[in-house]
């Protein structure tokens, strides 16, 4: 800390004995350890009150860390980020204003029209249900259908080619 050897605390000695005498000697010297004390009794109360601000701060840069996740709001910064001003969400907000009054001025006017009204079905057409048709007999293939669509030609012309090797997928 000083850089004292035991040279120099020699040197101090000496002086101090000369100057003070022996008499005087111990209890100057008791006095100076006195101070001493008192002076790391300071140093110390003076360092834990450092210890202790620069420790609050830390709390509080750390509370404050810990609101900024607790109040994280990922829809809030995405728009805060996309639109900082509000001008596009507004601008969102008139267009559904003008879409909703049109759509109002169009059933108002609809109504109005001398042209024919769809008519509501309450009952569907009578339509068999998928599970009873019965699909057409499959064709063998390399056989002319029993219709006759491919009668007449080599099967280039009219109707579908019978040879695999011909066909395209």
């Amino acid at each position: 800390m000083l850089d004292i050897g035991w040279a120099e605390m020699g040197v101090v000695a000496v002086i101090a004995l000369l100057v003070i005498g022996p008499k005087e000697l111990p209890r100057t010297m008791r006095q100076v350890a006195h101070w001493f004390g008192k002076a790391r009794g300071l140093a110390r109360e003076f360092q834990s009150g450092l210890d202790d601000i620069v420790r609050e701060a830390d709390l509080d840069d750390a509370r404050k860390a810990l609101n900024a996740t607790r109040d994280f709001s990922p829809n809030k910064m995405l728009s805060d980020t996309i639109d900082p001003t509000g001008s596009v969400k507004e601008e969102i907000k008139d267009l559904e204003k003008t879409a909703k009054s049109d759509a109002v001025d169009d059933v108002e006017t609809a109504g109005q029209d001398d042209a024919p009204q769809a008519a509501i079905v309450k009952q569907p057409a009578q339509v068999a249900p998928a599970h009873s048709v019965t699909p057409p007999p499959a064709v063998p293939a390399g056989t002319a259908p029993a219709d006759g669509a491919g009668s007449g030609s080599s099967g280039s012309a009219g109707g579908a080619e019978t040879d695999p090797s011909k066909q395209s997928a």
